[in-house]
């Protein structure tokens, strides 16, 4: 499974909010919080092929511009699966990534799966849950972490097959 992960500029690792003005980029690698999902990927013979990523700031100035190049080079890149997050409680981080994720999966054939902390992000949420699978997760520091990333990727795997996931869904998703 060949995977493209969205990051903000905190979780690529490129500064704190005061980068939040990065502009869109990305690099053929596993970048800040997605080396740790690269991890658990490889031992399922899959891998990230790219991180993409943005600064909340940049993305609210240009939001269609932002969904349109991912979109655009999703297309291009072929992953089989988009993963927007882990987003943690940052409700920024969880606006960009759910928005960014509807719009290629509304764009696209590319499945999407975000992964998003229920606190701080309850609008959100209630906004896309029915658009775009989001798979529950912790807050930042909290536990459970390692478990929400191993279903954030079986959930990934499941839609890279085609699988039923309405069971899936149902448990381990808002």
């Amino acid at each position: 499974m060949k995977v493209i992960i969205l990051l903000d500029q905190i979780q690529a690792g490129l500064g704190g909010k005061e980068k939040a003005d990065t502009e869109l980029g990305g690099k053929k690698l596993a970048m800040g919080a997605a080396d740790t999902i690269d991890k658990t990927l490889k031992k399922k013979d899959s891998s990230i092929m790219a991180t993409f990523f943005c600064g909340t700031e940049f993305y609210e100035a240009n939001k269609e511009v932002v969904q349109g190049k991912i979109t655009r080079m999703c297309q291009k890149m072929q992953p089989d699966i988009l993963l927007v997050g882990p987003t943690y409680d940052y409700s920024d981080f969880a606006k960009m990534a759910c928005e960014v994720g509807y719009a290629v999966e509304s764009n696209s054939e590319i499945p999407v799966v975000a992964m998003v902390a229920q606190e701080k992000n309850t609008d959100i949420i209630s906004e896309y849950k029915d658009k775009l699978n989001i798979v529950k997760m912790p807050k930042k520091g909290g536990t459970g972490l390692s478990d929400s990333i191993d279903k954030g990727i079986e959930l990934c795997a499941k839609k890279v097959k085609k699988e039923d996931t309405t069971e899936f869904v149902n448990k381990y998703c808002f």
